[in-house]
């Protein structure tokens, strides 16, 4: 009976004893694992941090001087396009009236175009490269807007102060200047209309 219960208690204690030993190399697996998702853990978070800063700095540093460019090349694309189409309406002239445009004087400051046989008072020279007739006397040019039937006048002591546009027509509210593309305002009275002249339109 003795032996019996010595040998029960030696087995207890080394259940015991390899219960503990289980739970302490459970308790050491769990803290090992523990310790490297810690360590994974601040790797991840630095590349997701990186690619946060690759995305808010270096991804705008390209993005933005590629938008300005796009910009400015729209903005040059839209003025070559509009210059193209005062051009395209300009070159027709030469077709209508020659390399010579003649005028002679009917009243103060009007013309009418007249034919080189007819004793021309003044003569108007075809200007390629502007796409319109040059007078030397008034320092400016001339050609007609065949679209709108109109003549219009392009003088250098005037016309540039509306860049672009500045060109002008003489109806019955006076002289008219583009301010913008179709937009036609009076010419202001601080202009010196002393060299101004005009084409009668013809009937």
């Amino acid at each position: 009976m003795k032996k019996s219960k010595k040998s029960w208690k030696k087995k207890s204690s080394s259940r015991k004893r390899t219960s503990s030993k289980k739970k302490s190399s459970k308790e050491k697996s769990l803290k090992e694992g523990s310790s490297d998702s810690l360590k994974d853990r601040p790797l991840a978070n630095k590349i997701i941090i990186g690619i946060c800063i690759f995305i808010l700095i270096i991804f705008p540093s390209i993005f933005i001087p590629f938008s300005i460019g796009l910009a400015i090349f729209m903005g040059v694309e839209d003025q070559i396009d509009t210059k193209e189409e005062h051009i395209e309406k300009r070159t027709s002239n030469e077709e209508m009236f020659g390399k010579y445009l003649y005028l002679d004087k009917i009243d103060e400051d009007v013309y009418a175009v007249v034919s080189e046989d007819e004793d021309p008072e003044r003569r108007l020279v075809w200007d390629e490269d502007f796409c319109g007739y040059y007078d030397d006397l008034s320092n400016g040019y001339v050609w007609y807007d065949v679209k709108r039937e109109k003549w219009k006048y392009w003088f250098k002591d005037i016309s540039p102060d509306y860049k672009d546009y500045g060109w002008m027509v003489y109806d019955s509210n006076g002289w008219m200047i583009e301010r913008e593309y179709q937009d036609w305002i009076k010419l202001p009275e601080s202009y010196d209309r002393s060299k101004l002249w005009y084409i009668k339109q013809s009937e």
